[in-house]
């Protein structure tokens, strides 16, 4: 690397160091100052900090940051959140609960945690467990994890250590996506890392979202390698042609890559349900053995627990899916026309197949797809908590898609009611925080989604190693 390299990453990191140094402190200072009223002055400090992280992307933009400063900060915003107990959120507690259960031999899916079959075995912190009546609504791999924590102790470190590790990871990732399809990795990684939603989520509430994210990552990156091996994969159903005696090759490429995007697809599937809804386009684009992979591993998960009977595996998810409701957009409207809350909820989700379908029809490729799948599914969903914006992410972050990018900032006014809730059990949601957190995605959206659906997505291409790309990274 020349001096004049050296001087220009310099020069680029410093521009970022100071946004990204704010970050931290006004994520520590909403964290470790609890005197702070609640909701203000308090969550002015996640808005700055989303102020300064969109700051810090958009500079970054100009001028690629070293990857060395954008990961010290990110690393280092974690550290300042991990001692701290959960307040924004107790899923933790029926995440160690499930984890506990399995360890003690009982089906997770059997019985709610208030059952007097479970007596014996509660915790100091059982009045701690949200929805104490409900079995659990989480998928196989997800008690698999739980069950990983409480083998661990089944400590707040432990799972915040499991989390934060697949987080990371999940960077890891999209750095190397990011290099390999010829994008800037520093805004990249500042878009996802730096992303204030995600630190307070996972190093602070010790939600394990991170897990689904590590795994779509995982999933867009081999997508992404096997199109750049075989630019004619997703768009014809022809063979791609051999030399004679590498048919074996062949058929490896041709069954055995695409196996693993479903096995793949089916893992963040059973971490939580919504990836599924992206298995008709990438089945689309590399064909029957995604569909196949997939059903096999969704199969080998729910064994273990199909003693219970398809009624009591899935109570719990029934139950959710009915009933709750949170921080709800565009629903809000839907459930008015509809004149009924079950009617509105079958409107929207053919709302969001209607998008499944025309990704699957325009053989998005499944970065594209995940992006629009799990982004129609939060716009129309009635249920959004803040840390189910994370799972549209990893994809906006690729792509700088501002809308849900601003989403993940706004979503922050979600905890508007979190005092109230503390206070009394009762969570207010007022129609104005609600219109403050989605009129300015649906805005957002109105200005940018005609020009990215009218244009036909292009096919991925190497990116040629030139010689001073090789200095950049």
């Amino acid at each position: 690397m020349g001096r004049q390299d050296e001087d220009r990453l310099d020069g680029a990191g410093t521009g970022v160091v100071l946004p990204g140094l704010l970050i931290v402190a006004f994520l520590a200072a909403f964290g470790w100052l609890d005197g702070i009223a609640m909701p203000l002055p308090r969550l002015l400090l996640p808005a700055a900090a989303f102020l300064c992280y969109g700051a810090a992307a958009l500079t970054a933009g100009r001028r690629s940051p070293s990857l060395l400063v954008v990961w010290a900060v990110a690393i280092l915003a974690r550290l300042v959140l991990l001692p701290l107990t959960p307040e924004l959120s107790d899923d933790l507690y029926r995440y160690l609960w499930d984890g506990h259960v399995l360890l003690e031999g009982v089906n997770p899916y059997a019985h709610a945690p208030d059952h007097e079959a479970l007596a014996t075995i509660r915790t100091p912190w059982h009045g701690e467990i949200n929805h104490p009546g409900i079995p659990t609504i989480y998928p196989p791999l997800s008690q698999l994890l739980f069950g990983l924590v409480a083998l661990a102790g089944g400590t707040l470190a432990a799972a915040k250590i499991l989390w934060l590790c697949f987080d990371l990871g999940c960077g890891l990732l999209l750095q190397r996506i990011a290099i390999q399809t010829g994008r800037s990795p520093g805004t990249v990684l500042i878009w996802y890392l730096w992303s204030p939603l995600l630190i307070v989520e996972t190093a602070w509430s010790a939600h394990f979202d991170a897990v689904g994210l590590f795994i779509l990552a995982s999933l867009i990156c081999l997508a992404t390698r096997i199109a750049d091996r075989n630019p004619g994969e997703g768009r014809s159903a022809e063979p791609v042609p051999v030399a004679p005696g590498n048919t074996g090759r062949w058929q490896t490429r041709r069954w055995g890559l695409p196996s693993v995007l479903g096995f793949l697809l089916g893992l963040a599937t059973l971490v939580k349900f919504a990836p599924a809804a992206a298995l008709p386009p990438l089945a689309r684009r590399h064909g029957g053995p995604v569909v196949l992979a997939f059903a096999v591993v969704c199969v080998a998960f729910y064994l273990p627990f199909a003693g219970v009977g398809p009624l009591a595996l899935t109570e719990g998810l029934r139950t959710y899916a009915e009933h709750w409701t949170a921080n709800q957009g565009a629903f809000s409207l839907i459930e008015v026309l509809a004149g009924d809350p079950l009617r509105a909820r079958a409107a929207a989700a053919a709302m969001v197949l209607a998008v499944v379908a025309y990704t699957t029809w325009r053989r998005f490729s499944i970065e594209r797809a995940l992006l629009w799948i799990i982004g129609a599914g939060l716009l129309l969903s009635p249920t959004v908590h803040p840390w189910y914006v994370l799972w549209v992410l990893p994809m906006a972050a690729l792509r700088g898609n501002r809308p849900f990018l601003l989403l993940s900032g706004l979503v922050f006014l979600a905890y508007w009611g979190l005092a109230s809730y503390q206070a009394s059990g009762v969570w207010p949601q007022p129609a104005w925080s609600r219109m403050a957190i989605w009129l300015p995605v649906w805005l957002s959206l109105s200005a940018t989604l005609p020009l990215k659906w009218r244009t036909r997505p292009q096919p991925q291409r190497q990116v040629p190693r030139r010689e001073e790309d090789n200095k950049r990274h």
